[in-house]
């Protein structure tokens, strides 16, 4: 489940399968404060690049893989506003116990979405292997519960797919883990996009403000005080269609790495910025299979993030009175 937020000061629309700090910044208003009025909606992951595409949504967080696949098709004219979180296991590789991958060379390989930020996990797992992608025949099956199905039944040798289906489908089957993206560090991150025509044309003072409320969320879901509710935003408001409780939380937590404040200025600021290299190795992968070369440089803006970072908003905020000082005791 991911969840599909549209931001009105415009008004903005948002799509993200990015879970908990949207919707933790709409819930405890992150954003109202910079006067902002964001509203999110809970959708699965590819319907919010879909969101994105067709343009109900003007920003959406998704992977970076994603995004590179969406600009090199000409699906989408969009900008790059920071590298946000990076699947930490979430993305797993399936195999039947026992079954080694070379075993399965020529078979059929099941993936949900064939974009460079799925095919470049399978590639690097492959490649320790020293096998490719060209071994196998790949399958994508969008659907997670067929997926997951079609696995199990042996119809596919091997599938990559994501919590909570991974699970599900170890429960359900004699099957295994072999590899997960916490393997490869960094090798699935995720990126807060928005179309070019919308960036352009919003003041800087609301795209600061949009990264403002992301980080503040961000930073409140890190405070142990707040984990209870945490849960229970992500049970209630996050997946409801999952059916999940407070308990399987902070197992879908530790299969992402949300940026906090001292990772978001190492990930994406700087000319060596290592999103600008993934984004640009990415454009490789993808030109090496017919898409086109992307320039980087003009599809990365992380003005705003440095200024949400430096806590440069420009927006009028309410400020408490300062407390009355006691009087001078003679």
């Amino acid at each position: 489940g991911g969840s599909d937020f549209g931001c009105r000061m415009g008004p903005f629309q948002i799509a993200t399968d990015t879970w908990a700090p949207a919707m933790v910044a709409q819930d405890k208003g992150m954003w109202r404060q910079s006067l902002l009025d964001v509203a999110v909606t809970c959708c699965a992951e590819g319907d919010a690049i879909q969101r994105f595409v067709s343009r109900k949504a003007d920003f959406a967080l998704m992977m970076a893989g994603s995004a590179i696949g969406l600009q090199a098709s000409g699906e989408a004219d969009l900008v790059v506003l920071a590298e946000v979180d990076w699947s930490h296991g979430g993305d797993k590789i399936l195999v039947k116990k026992g079954t080694k991958l070379a075993e399965l060379k020529g078979k059929r390989l099941g993936v949900y979405e064939d974009s460079p930020a799925v095919m470049m996990f399978l590639a690097a797992k492959l490649r320790a292997e020293g096998l490719s992608i060209a071994d196998f025949k790949i399958v994508v099956v969008e659907d997670m519960d067929s997926l997951a199905g079609q696995f199990l039944n042996g119809r596919l040798a091997c599938a990559i797919s994501y919590e909570p289906f991974t699970t599900k489908a170890m429960s359900a089957g004699n099957c295994e883990v072999i590899a997960t993206t916490a393997d490869f560090p960094g090798v699935m991150p995720e990126v807060l996009v928005g179309h070019r025509s919308v960036v352009e044309k919003m003041s800087p003072e609301n795209l600061t403000a949009l990264l403002s409320g992301w980080i503040d969320a961000v930073e409140w879901c890190a405070e142990p005080k707040n984990q209870k509710e945490f849960a229970r935003i992500c049970v209630q408001r996050v997946f409801p269609e999952e059916k999940l409780v407070a308990a399987d939380i902070p197992t879908l937590q530790a299969n992402v790495r949300v940026h906090r404040r001292e990772t978001l200025a190492e990930r994406n600021l700087g000319k060596d910025a290592p999103i600008r290299a993934f984004l640009r190795d990415c454009s490789m992968f993808t030109a090496g299979s017919g898409g086109r070369l992307l320039d980087v440089d003009l599809l990365l803006e992380t003005g705003a993030l440095q200024r949400a970072l430096s806590g440069r908003r420009n927006v009028p905020r309410v400020v408490a009175p300062a407390p009355p000082q006691p009087a001078p005791v003679r």
